[in-house]
């Protein structure tokens, strides 16, 4: 079975647009909508996995929001809750971003719109520098559990700044390596780079943007 093949520019215009559309829709309309779209877009990209993380956490949260409602519990924890259940689905959308895409394949679809370089750039290695940061962490709290050091919830504070210090040195140390590997591959080159990855704008593109507007548009007649 094909999967569908969504180029990334779509996946940005989405997340870029979908939380604004809560100052101007019903939020109630817009995060079931997104929801739903998420989920069949999931689906045709063939990310069940993540299909069932999206489920798994909306259904969480909202359950635990219509229990705390429900026992008539509003403070600044239910408004928490609130934004985690309207902000699941573009989180999971945006995640494709870094798990699916490559750094080239990234570069070619932002390029491909003619943005400035140093916007391609940037937003490039924004991008791909979150799995970079998760490894990382994984390596200061297993160096912080070999010291006798737990990283735990009950102390914020405490773990907080034994993470961040190593944390902080390590970004230097890491900007210089994407540096020298973008140097590498040509990025600052003067002329248009060629790359292995095509990635056009295709019909089907095209179609999923229809949805995403005309579920939007619908937002604004309900």
């Amino acid at each position: 079975m094909k999967f569908l093949e969504v180029n990334p520019i779509v996946l940005v215009l989405i997340n870029i647009v979908s939380p604004t559309m809560y100052i101007f829709t019903k939020a109630s309309y817009l995060q079931f909508f997104l929801l739903g779209f998420a989920a069949c877009l999931l689906i045709l990209m063939g990310s069940f996995k993540r299909l069932f993380v999206l489920l798994g956490i909306y259904g969480v949260v909202y359950a635990i929001f219509e229990t705390s409602t429900g026992l008539g519990v509003f403070n600044s924890w239910t408004s928490y809750l609130v934004v985690i259940i309207e902000f699941v689905p573009c989180l999971v959308l945006a995640s494709l971003l870094i798990s699916k895409y490559s750094s080239s394949q990234l570069l070619s679809a932002l390029e491909g719109v003619h943005l400035p370089r140093t916007v391609v750039i940037a937003a490039t290695i924004t991008i791909k520098y979150i799995p970079a940061f998760r490894r990382e962490f994984g390596y200061i709290k297993e160096s912080m559990r070999l010291r006798g050091i737990p990283f735990t919830i009950r102390r914020p504070l405490r773990s907080f700044k034994f993470f961040i210090v190593p944390q902080l040195f390590r970004c230097a140390s890491l900007t210089e390596e994407v540096t020298a590997a973008g140097l590498v591959k040509g990025i600052n080159a003067p002329g248009r780079r060629s790359s292995y990855y095509s990635q056009r704008f295709r019909v089907s593109d095209a179609l999923v943007l229809a949805v995403f507007a005309g579920g939007l548009a619908a937002g604004f007649v309900i």
